[in-house]
């Protein structure tokens, strides 16, 4: 996208916690980014811990995803649904034990008008932020005794409680990607309000993750948030900083 002058730039950041009282974090997420720092995915999996092997699901899920920015990839809404069934196939073909949720996004910078696609199985939630308003994609409303119905690894009816959006987005605006233990602790409210006194997607998520821990949830967290901003034509490129692994950490930009 450009307008004035200016041309569109991404800046993301992630951070994860495991529950006080879990061995493994059953949480996942990975980012994938474009050269150019125009284009990117997300993704955040959510481990079915009493399906027994929610953890190697979640990892496994991420790191699939990203073949989408393999090349010779047709990079279409369509191909990610796509992947999103081949996954389920290769979750179902590792056993019954293997699951978990899915919210994943893919921002698009490249053409005339940014546009996000926001695709989310089961219980982990995506949100628009705007001018301290949030929109949501997805999140099934499991309810305290009420059994997860969707998830990766169901079989072939995981095309039809794939839900898929598209948003279009303008500069400002900051998409929230969660596990359902962050909203087991923060009201939609409480998120807004953060990023209000953050500004900035790295100190947000610390600052998420630390409120969380803070509030006690048994229940593994995490967040991944990303960023539009305008760039100014002829700026340098900022840094790209690779997650270590297992990953908790991804940057485009400065940060802190």
């Amino acid at each position: 996208m450009s307008a004035g002058g200016a041309t569109l730039k991404l800046r993301l950041a992630g951070e994860s916690r495991a529950a006080p009282h879990h061995a493994l974090n059953e949480d996942a997420w990975s980012t994938y980014a474009m050269p150019s720092g125009r284009s990117a995915l997300l993704v955040v999996c959510d481990g079915v811990s009493t399906a027994g092997a929610g953890a190697p699901a979640a990892q496994l899920a991420c790191r699939r995803v990203g073949q989408f920015f393999d090349k010779g990839t047709r990079r279409h809404p369509d191909t990610l649904a796509q992947l999103v069934s081949e996954i389920d196939w290769e979750l179902r073909g590792a056993g019954r034990q293997a699951r978990c949720t899915l919210a994943m996004a893919w921002v698009d910078g490249g053409s005339e008008t940014a546009e996000a696609w926001v695709f989310t199985v089961g219980d982990s939630p995506i949100y628009r932020l705007r001018q301290g308003r949030l929109r949501q994609a997805g999140m099934e409303g499991t309810g305290t005794f009420r059994r997860l119905e969707a998830y990766l690894g169901m079989g072939p009816a995981v095309s039809e409680v794939l839900k898929r959006e598209r948003w279009e987005l303008r500069p400002g605006d900051v998409l929230l990607l969660l596990s359902d233990g962050v909203l087991s602790a923060l009201e939609e409210e409480d998120l807004a309000a953060l990023w209000a006194r953050t500004k900035e997607p790295a100190r947000f998520c610390r600052a998420v993750i630390e409120e969380v821990a803070r509030t006690g949830v048994d229940d593994d967290a995490t967040i991944v948030a990303v960023e539009l901003l305008e760039e100014q034509e002829g700026a340098s490129p900022e840094r790209h900083l690779d997650a270590p692994d297992p990953p908790r950490r991804l940057l485009l930009g400065d940060g802190d």
